[in-house]
Parts: structure tokens; sequence; C-alpha cells
């Protein structure tokens, strides 16, 4: 008998008992699993399922609410003559219901009921003229009337023409206000309905896809333990889906099947690798010797393998393994003094280029990607400044071996890639990529990249706040010789110092036109005449009785050759290229010669606020600038509130501080703008000179949630404790007004108050707040010291 069938004979009964017991362990295990991601995505299912039932509810709602505040209604509900009413009036509403409709519904209805409980008028999307409210919408106007709940949304599964979801309210014809639930017998009745077809679809597809039905009711009643999830879809109205049996059952039987026949692979698999094994490491290793000596002679490989085994055949191995090493060695020290870079000890400019061309040759000849990958250190310069070269360069020794560690790492999960790393010059770095189909791992490789200089390096007691940033590019997709990827790449790299560094970009023909759009912007603005060109819209601030107290100034650019340039593009290429003077400049004198008419419309104590470039407060000359502009156009400084961005509130230093006190000192106003995106601490909150805090959008829409009011009140109150008003921009719904409001909020900017308008549109709005007597104005609170008492 052969040793090899020696060999099979003990390792196949064992490898057959240990392959039993781990594929009925991971079957039981992966059974457990399959059960969990089951009743996780069928509580994910039941939670699209209330998403789509809440797009209707939220649509019904806001439509209803819009048509109870519209003057259409108004006018219908006072027309006495009834002709009238419900063919002119009634096709207004008939209009506004159309316009406020998603196109995509398939059903939808209005209807008034008079206090009788008689149809005073009925619309509906259907192409009958005749139609009339069915008896499904009679029955819950009647229960409606009936309710004391302040709620009007039902859901009715079985209504003529299938489920329905109806919103019912009350409307008082003389006041037009909401009724009390005592007052509902003297209030007209308004009906909105939709069939909610997207909910019922997809309602329907869970059953299909289950083979169980969706149950929905106000209550639900219990079952068994097992398969199962229910959602609460609305305040009173839940939704369960239990699976059938054979659904379980039919999966556990396909893992059953893979389970056995991956089991069995695995142990044929076994068997086959323990053979080649010991045929590699027990009988093959005379044979080996032999090739290995052969391959040396013919150049086919460059050293011996060390010995497996001692006796004549390793020591005549070693003897001539040592002979050989010490000749390649001599060679391989010449190479490396060339090719390797002092300081880091790893390929230089002159090695990357033969790697470089090696590899670009390889990709051509196997239709294989090459990725670049510029790298350059971010503050690296101030290190050398601040605290000399011997800090610099240890900190390049430490970035090289990181990124050489990582490297490694990264072959190991990308067996299939190579890869190649060198220090070009100073802190500029490039690694290439190169892999056989896809990314090769790119963007792991970029973001592990961006990971090792997180939170800086650290030396000798001492953190040095040094990031990376990486400019990519590929072959063939972005270049077609290893000179153009070089300059590609390096082009992407700029553009992520440009983006605010430590990160990432791409290089892409996007990249390109943005460059070439950026030289064409800053090119406009250097030629452009701002008479022409540029134009003033105005945002106003409300306080909490309603009334106008500021209103900010902002800057729109509609050139003949670009057309509309939106601020947040044109204003970082001004200040890049040293053009926000001319901008800083036009605005405020423009603004200030338009003040007089925002008095006229507001009143005299209205404020002009001013956003001002922060590259401006390098010196005290702005200063002087408005102190004369405002004495020019007889604008007391007072009214004048000058915004800084509080990320470079955060940053303020000696030098910059002094002239933001010379602003304040000369009367005019300071304000925080974008609180809540910065890095402000309260300590510098504390000592900044501010008179508003102006509370970002971003932070309004977080702490406007009602879980999050305590949190609103009590920034709120922290910022006025301090003697600052707090102004909320960003207000656009009246959920976000009233939280605001309840935090005793001092000012409301948004477009539910206002978008930006110019002078002429302000005018109009205003006109047109002045003849709703108020009915624009912000709802009135008490004041915030008995809300919080309450």
């Amino acid at each position: 008998m052969t040793l090899g069938k020696r060999a099979l004979l003990v390792i196949f009964p064992v490898i057959l008992i240990i392959q039993l017991i781990a594929a009925t362990t991971a079957y039981l295990t992966q059974r457990a699993s399959l059960l969990g991601l089951e009743q996780a995505r069928l509580a994910q299912q039941l939670s699209a399922l209330k998403s789509a039932y809440l797009d209707y509810e939220a649509f019904n709602r806001s439509v209803l609410y819009s048509i109870i505040d519209s003057e259409a209604l108004l006018l219908f509900l006072r027309e006495s003559d009834t002709a009238f009413r419900n063919e002119t009036l009634g096709l207004r509403i008939q209009q506004s219901i159309r316009s406020l409709s998603n196109t995509k519904l398939t059903f939808v209805s209005f209807a008034i009921v008079q206090p009788d409980g008689t149809p005073a008028y009925y619309f509906e999307s259907s192409l009958s003229p005749f139609a009339t409210m069915n008896a499904t919408q009679q029955r819950i106007v009647r229960e409606a009337r009936q309710s004391s709940a302040v709620s009007g949304m039902v859901y009715v599964e079985e209504a003529e023409g299938g489920p329905l979801l109806l919103d019912t309210d009350f409307i008082l014809p003389a006041s037009s206000s909401r009724p009390l639930p005592s007052q509902r017998a003297e209030a007209f009745t308004l009906q909105l309905a939709v069939r909610p077809e997207r909910f019922i679809k997809l309602k329907r597809s869970l059953e299909q896809e289950y083979g169980a039905p969706v149950e929905i009711a106000p209550q639900l009643a219990p079952i068994e333990p097992g398969l199962s999830a229910d959602m609460l879809l609305s305040r009173s109205l839940y939704a369960r889906l239990t699976p059938a049996p054979e659904y379980i059952a039919e999966r556990l039987r396909t893992l059953g099947l893979a389970f056995l026949a991956g089991g069995s692979l695995m142990c044929l698999i076994s068997i086959a690798l323990l053979l080649w094994l010991i045929r590699r490491y027990v009988t093959g290793p005379i044979s080996e010797l032999d090739d290995q000596l052969t391959d040396l002679l013919l150049c086919r490989r460059a050293a011996l393998d060390e010995p497996s085994e001692g006796g004549e055949i390793g020591r005549l191995t070693v003897n001539m393994k040592t002979l050989h090493e010490r000749n390649t060695a001599a060679l391989q020290r010449i190479q490396e003094i060339s090719w390797t870079d002092s300081l880091t000890q790893i390929s230089n400019r002159a090695h990357f280029g033969i790697l470089a061309s090696s590899l670009y040759e390889q990709s051509i000849e196997q239709h294989k990607r090459l990725a670049l990958l510029f790298l350059d250190l971010d503050n690296f310069k101030q290190v050398n400044d601040q605290h000399g070269h011997d800090a610099g360069d240890a900190l390049l020794r430490m970035f090289a071996r990181r990124v050489q560690g990582l490297l490694r790492q990264h072959r190991d999960h990308h067996p299939d890639s190579e890869t190649a790393f060198a220090r070009l010059s100073g802190d500029e770095f490039a690694i290439l990529l190169q892999t056989g189909t896809g990314d090769g791992g790119l963007p792991a490789l970029c973001e592990a990249l961006l990971e090792l200089c997180r939170g800086g390096f650290s030396l000798d007691d001492r953190v040095y706040p040094v990031s990376v940033s990486i400019g990519t590019a590929w072959y063939p997709d972005d270049a077609d010789s290893i000179t153009q990827l070089l300059t590609r790449a390096d082009t992407a790299m700029y553009q992520a110092k440009a983006e605010g560094k430590s990160t990432v970009v791409a290089f892409s023909a996007a990249l390109e036109q943005h460059n070439d759009r950026m030289r064409l912007i800053e090119d406009e603005l250097r030629a452009l005449d701002g008479e022409a060109q540029w134009r003033l819209v105005y945002m106003p601030a409300l306080d909490r009785e309603g009334a106008v107290v500021s209103c900010e100034v902002l800057l729109r650019w509609h050139s003949p050759l670009l057309g509309t340039v939106s601020p947040g593009e044109f204003i970082p290429i001004a200040e890049r290229a040293g053009l926000f003077p001319k901008i800083d400049s036009w605005v405020i004198d423009h603004a200030l010669a338009d003040y007089p008419r925002l008095v006229e419309l507001f009143g005299r104590q209205v404020i002009l606020a001013i956003n001002v470039s922060s590259a401006q407060l390098t010196d005290d000359r702005i200063c002087r600038y408005l102190i004369e502009r405002a004495a020019h156009h007889g604008v007391e400084p007072g009214r004048i509130e000058i915004e800084l961005t509080e990320t470079y509130a955060a940053e303020l230093s000696s030098d910059t501080m002094d002239v933001v006190q010379a602003i304040r000192q000369a009367g005019f106003r300071v304000a925080i703008d974008d609180f809540g995106v910065g890095y402000t601490s309260i300590q510098q909150l504390l000592e900044y000179p501010a008179d508003t805090i102006k509370l970002d959008m971003a932070i309004i829409r977080r702490l406007t949630r009602p879980d999050m009011q305590e949190s609103l009140n009590a920034l709120v109150a922290f910022c006025q404790a301090q003697g600052k008003r707090v102004n909320a921009e960003g207000v656009d719904s009246l959920e976000k007004q009233s939280a605001l409001l309840q935090a005793g909020c001092d000012l409301f900017q948004g477009y539910l108050i206002s978008p930006p308008r110019s002078l002429a549109a302000l005018r109009d709005w205003m006109a047109v707040r002045n003849r709703a007597e108020g009915a624009l104005r912000l709802e009135q609170l008490p004041p915030r010291a008995e809300v919080l008492a309450g």
C-alpha cells in the first residue's frame, strides 16, 4: 500500500465526522439568524407600509388645511346666492383642490355639508358630472359630528369603489374659525377623501408575498408567538402581518439543502487539500530541490528556498543558498541606494518613475486598470516653520511607515492588486494601484489613508494637526499616458485642497469643467459692471408680534454669459481672487441707499442686516468704509447689523477681534450668523461682542422636533441670558414656528414668512399683509417666563 493511500484511510473518517458536526452547528446558527432576519424584514416592510400611509395622511391634512385657510372657502360659506356660490365660488374651490392634489391620485373628493346635514357642495375627481357623496362619506360625517375627538382622519377599508382615507373638519362661517365640540351643530362640515393607491398596492403586494392578509384595525386581537409583526400606523390604527406557515417552511428547507450540499463539498475539498499538503511537504522535497537548482541555473528564479529538512541535502542547500545570497545582496544594495528616499526609506521619485512605467506597460498588455493617488500633507509647512525641520522629518517618517503598513493590509485583502509607494518631493507622496477589474478597493484605501491622519500626529508629547489631501485618476478612464495620469491626479489633489483639505477628489471631466467655470467666473467678476448685473433682495425677519424688525440684504448676480450664478459659487472665488472688497463695497453702498425705502415699508426702527466677508476683517478699512457710507446716506449706525459666520467667529484672532470691536464701538450692531454649524465654545459665546445670535436652519431643523423642545428652550434662554437677541433662520413650517415661539425666540426668518424679495415685491407683500389685517402675522404666545412656569 502506497503512502498516499495510507494517508487517505487515516484522514477520510476524521474529516467526515468534523464536517458533519460543523455543518450541523452552522445550520442551527443560520436557522436562528434566518428567523431573526425575516422578523426584521417583516418589520421593515410594515415600516414602509406605515410610511406610505403617513404620506397620504399628511397630504390629506395639508390639502384640507390649505382649503380651510383659503379665501375661496370663506367667500363660499358667506355667500347667500346659492347659484353663484355653487357655480362660481365652487369652481374656485375645485381649482384650488386640483392645484393642490397630486396628479397620480385616482380619486380625490371634497364635500361641504351644512349644519343640518345636507351637502352644500361636492366635488370628486371622476368623469361623472352627477357624482354625490356615497354612504360611507355621509356616515363618516355623522360620526364626526357626534365625536368629541379633535382628529378627523379615518381610514375605511370597505368603502364604495375601494378603500378611502377621509379627513373631516368643521368651520364656523361667521368667524371662519374651528368650533368647539359643543358648537359643531352650528358649523359647516368639510371632508376631504383620497384613495391611497400606493398604500393599497403595497398592502396587496405584502399579502401576495407572505400568503396572508394584512390586518388593519383600531385594536388587534392577541396571537400565538411566532413570526409576526405589528405596527402603529396612526394614533389609533394598527397593522399586523403574520406570514403563512408555508412561507418560512420553504426558506428553512432551502437552507437545509444548501448546508447539506456545502458540507459535502467542504468535506471533499478538505480531503483533497490535506492530500496535496502531504504530497507537498512529505513526499516531494527531493524532487523540489532538483527543480529549484535547475531553475536557478536557467535564471528562472532569484534564490533557493529555505531547506525544509536536515541531512546532506539540507546542508548542500544551505551552502548553495548562502553563496547565491551574498552575490545578490551586493547588487540589491546598490539599487536600494539609488532608488530609495534617504529620509523615509521608501521609493524616491526616480524609482517611482521606473515602477510607474512598468505597471503602465503591464496594464496595457494585460488589459488591467491602473490608479494613481497623489497625496499632499495639509499644514505641513506650519510644522516646519513653527517647530523646525527635525519635527517635520520625524513626521514624514511616521507618515511613510503608517502608509506602508496600510498598503500591506490592502494587498492582503485584495490579492489581485499591485501597489507602489513613493515620496515625490517635500510632503508630496504617490501611490500606484493596479487591479484587474473593478476599483481594486480604491475607495476603502482612500478612506483608510484619511483615517491615518485624523487626530493628527503625536510626537514628543505634542500633537501636530496634519492631515492629507488626496487626488485620484485612473488609466485608461482618465488618461492615456503615465504623464497625463500623474498630472490629472495632481489636479484632483488641488481640488481636494480647495474643498477644505483632508478629503479625496477623483478626477473627472466635470472637474475640468468646474475648473474652467471657476476661471470664467473669476474673469467675469473682474470685468463685470455691478450696476448692470448685480441686484439686491431682502429677507424680512419678524418679531413675536408679527412686526418686521429687520431685513437681511442678499446679493444676486445674473451674468449675460453665465446666467444666474449663486452666491455660494462666486463668493468663495471672489475671496480667493481678492475681489471681495469690490463686492462688499457695492452691497454696502446700495443697501444703505435702499434703507429709506425699507423705512417707508417697515418704520424707522427697522434694522438692515449686511453680511460681510470674513476676509475683510484683516484690517479696519471695512470699519472706516461703513462709517463713511452710513454718514453719506444718512443712516444711523445703530440701524445697521453686520453679520459674521459662526465658524469665523470661533477663529477670531486678537487682530481681527479688534476690527469687530471697532465696528461695534462705531455704533453698528454685530450678529453671529449660522450659529450651530461651527465650533464656537461657550467661553467664546460669552466673550464675543455680538448683539444677535442667528440660529442656522440646520440646527433649527433638528431642535424643533417635539423631543428636542427642552433643548431648544435651553439654547434660546442661554443666548438671551447673555443679553443677545435670538433670530431663527429657516422657519418654513408652522410646526417649527410653534416650537420656536414656545422656546421664546425673539425673531423669525424663513420661507414661511417670506422668501428673499426685491423692494417692489416687498411692497406688494406688505400690502397683502395689511389687507389680511394680521392674518399672516405670527401666532402670539404668553411671555416666555409664563410658558416656563407653566
